[in-house]
């Protein structure tokens, strides 16, 4: 590495690290949220780096191809998960279409996107063979992620820090490397076109689909991974020199393929993860099952019918309070007519719940044992309770 380049890395790498500093810095001090303020903590550096070593716009070898696949899939994706609201119902957001909104939020917000995306092109750019770089900034657009919410989530509470881990850090990381993997192969403007359709969105339309924040976060953390995949997948038809010059329509394959496989990657997440469909998934976080049920497994169960229903012997899913149980019914008690109540213990347990659970607090009946795979949920939750 000549040493001009070698000077114009450190410099740039300082000014990332100053960038970072002053972020989390607001973060546990200043904590300003807002849209504004969180685009300038990119457009400055941009700038800086901008004047300094110049600017230059150039399409990459995949521009036009990575736009049309970002495009097409990040719409097939909204479209099924609205439509999949149609059975799990909607919630209204706080935000309207109108003038108030447009100057206060989509304007503002639209100031954040932009100037992120240009200071991670600009990285890109200039620090293609310096991973620290890379590093530096997607980290500095993560926590700018993290400030927006900041206020969001009660951050003192365990149940707080565990949805603003699951439900802003988690997609904002894998939304970020999809977006630096875009960026590197065709520029921007990929990158612009995914984060306008997916967080505008929330400005502009009035609702959103009620899959619980649980669900919600699972599927914003997945999706990014399978578009980027199918992305990778259908360009690397044009790495091959035998099939170079193809056209878009020669590629219509990949292209429905890669649909069909979110399609059925969406679905699959809301029929197995939202309680409103006939199976679900849990994952265990207590003992209280040992022996039958571990600690860090996960149970599909099925939810009640006229086809399954409790019965003494059966492991069922109950809520109790604010709390999901999965115990074995150890007895049931007709009170009337019309209501049955079901008494519980875990197999573990030396005594029984002591308290009746009437059927419509009963989620479903576990019907099979998964291992281990529940122990990553289980670890961030029992990390933020501590």
């Amino acid at each position: 590495m000549r040493y001009g380049y070698k000077k114009s890395f450190i410099v740039i790498n300082c000014i990332l690290v100053i960038s970072l500093v002053f972020l989390l810095l607001n973060v546990f001090i200043l904590k300003q949220v807002e849209f504004w303020f969180c685009g300038l903590a990119t457009l400055i550096p941009f700038i800086i780096i901008a004047l300094r070593y110049g600017y230059e716009s150039r399409n990459r070898r995949f521009t036009y191809e990575t736009m049309f696949y970002i495009f097409s899939f990040t719409i097939v994706y909204l479209i099924i998960t609205y439509m999949l609201g149609i059975s799990t119902g909607f919630n209204l957001t706080i935000y309207r279409l109108n003038s108030t909104n447009f100057l206060t939020n989509i304007i503002p917000y639209i100031f954040v996107i932009i100037s992120g995306e240009l200071l991670r092109y600009e990285i890109v750019r200039k620090c293609d063979t310096s991973p620290l770089a890379y590093i530096l900034v997607t980290l500095i657009l993560i926590i700018i992620d993290c400030t927006i919410y900041l206020t969001t989530f009660d951050l003192l509470t365990g149940d707080g820090q565990i949805k603003y881990i699951c439900y802003i850090i988690l997609p904002s990381i894998s939304k970020n490397c999809l977006l630096l993997y875009t960026t590197r192969i065709a520029g921007p403007y990929p990158s612009l076109i995914y984060r306008t359709l997916t967080e505008l969105k929330n400005f502009i339309i009035p609702i959103v689909p009620d899959f619980g924040m649980y669900f919600e976060s699972v599927i914003l953390t997945i999706i990014p991974g399978i578009i980027g995949f199918m992305i990778y997948s259908s360009l690397k038809q044009y790495q091959n020199k035998e099939v170079e010059g193809k056209t878009l329509k020669q590629s219509k394959f990949y292209i429905y393929a890669s649909i069909i496989v979110i399609i059925v990657a969406v679905i699959s997440l809301v029929l197995l993860s939202c309680c409103r469909f006939k199976y679900g998934m849990l994952s265990i976080g207590s003992g209280s099952m040992t022996g039958t049920i571990n600690k860090g497994d996960a149970v599909i169960y099925e939810s009640l019918n006229k086809n399954n229903v409790p019965e003494k012997g059966k492991i069922i899913v109950f809520r109790k309070e604010e709390k999901v149980i999965v115990h074995r019914i150890i007895k049931v008690v007709k009170v009337s007519n019309t209501e049955t109540v079901y008494y519980t213990k875990g197999d573990a347990n030396k005594t029984e719940d002591g308290y009746p659970i009437p059927t419509k607090d009963i989620i479903g009946i576990v019907k099979k044992r998964i291992k281990y795979i529940g122990y990553p949920s289980v670890f961030l939750y029992e990390m933020a309770k501590k």
